[in-house]
Order: C-alpha cells, then structure tokens, then sequence
C-alpha cells in the first residue's frame, strides 16, 4: 500500500480530489476541485504535471468536479457550477467548453459517446455524439424508474446498459439499451 500526495496545494498535494481516470498511456489524471486543477501522475505515481486554473474563462474552472478520457486520448472534466464540461489535450492544452447544465457525472461508452449525469432541475442523462452533439436525453426529477435525484455517478456496459448512481434516491439504477 502506498499514498500519492497529502492535503495541499503544491504539487502532489489535494484540496478535495474528486474524480480520477487513467488515460491509455496509463497517466493518472486526478481532479483537485479546491486547488481548482487537474493533477497528472506518472504509472509509477510520480508528479508529472497539472493544469487548470479557478476562473471563468476557457478551460478556467469554477469548481471542477468528474473526468473522463475519450477515444482521441482528450480529457473531460465536468464543472457543475460552471454549466460545461471542458475539453483538454492529454497534454492539459483547451481545446473547447461544452456547454451544458450542472454535469454531475460523466463517462465515455466503448463506442466512443459521451454520456452524462445532470443534477438539479435537469437530472437527466444525456448521450453524446463522438462530435459531443446531443444524440439522446431522458429522465427528469422524481423516484420512479427513468427518473433521478442526486445524480453521483454514471457508466455504461459494453452492451449499452446504463448505470446510474443516485444519492438522492439512495440507489444504482440500471437502464437497459432497449
């Protein structure tokens, strides 16, 4: 057992990490939403690099939150209050804001869609084209199936079910690709 880091805002330390996801080069790329940054760490977890900064411009952050990796090797960090989710090279370099309401959860499909857990009055999930154009939404706020409260996490199978985590209703539903 070992510890990257410890509560801080050099390099290496954490100020609320939040989400974390390895790319296919096998960096861990790790969300510090308090020092407002996403923290890289090599495969033997060394400080590679960071990037990000608290602001409201591009690839600035108001309050970063999940990631995750898509198929040209790009990093998405979800930014709730910020109503977007920006878009970096591996490398941390912006590329472009997406602009969508309180993203809570996000996660890439093996077919390279993006799909995305919103919070609030939206709670609902949304898959993305690879060009990250709305191809499908559904849900709204409630407890009944197909309905979210407090979306936390979201995945998908390789068969195109859906995994929701809800805080809110206290439960993981399961949607199937019917």
């Amino acid at each position: 057992t070992s510890q990257i880091g410890g509560h801080g805002s050099k390099k290496g330390q954490f100020n609320f990490p939040r989400g974390l996801v390895f790319n296919n080069n096998q960096l861990l790329y790790v969300v510090d939403a308090w020092n407002y940054r996403v923290q890289v760490f090599q495969h033997d977890n060394t400080f590679a690099f960071s990037f990000g900064i608290r602001g409201s411009g591009p690839g600035q952050f108001h309050l970063p939150d999940r990631i995750a990796i898509d198929y040209n090797n790009n990093v998405l960090v979800t930014d709730k209050d910020a109503n977007c989710i920006h878009l970096f090279s591996h490398s941390g370099q912006f590329i472009q804001t997406i602009n969508c309401h309180s993203p809570c959860a996000i996660t890439v499909s093996s077919t390279g869609h993006l799909i995305t857990g919103h919070a609030g009055d939206d709670n609902k999930i949304k898959a993305w084209s690879p060009a990250y154009q709305v191809i499908r939404q559904f849900g709204k706020n409630g407890n009944k199936q197909g309905e979210f409260d407090g979306i936390s996490g979201v995945s998908m199978s390789s068969t195109g079910t859906i995994y929701v985590l809800e805080g809110g209703n206290k439960r993981l539903q399961v949607i199937s690709n019917n």
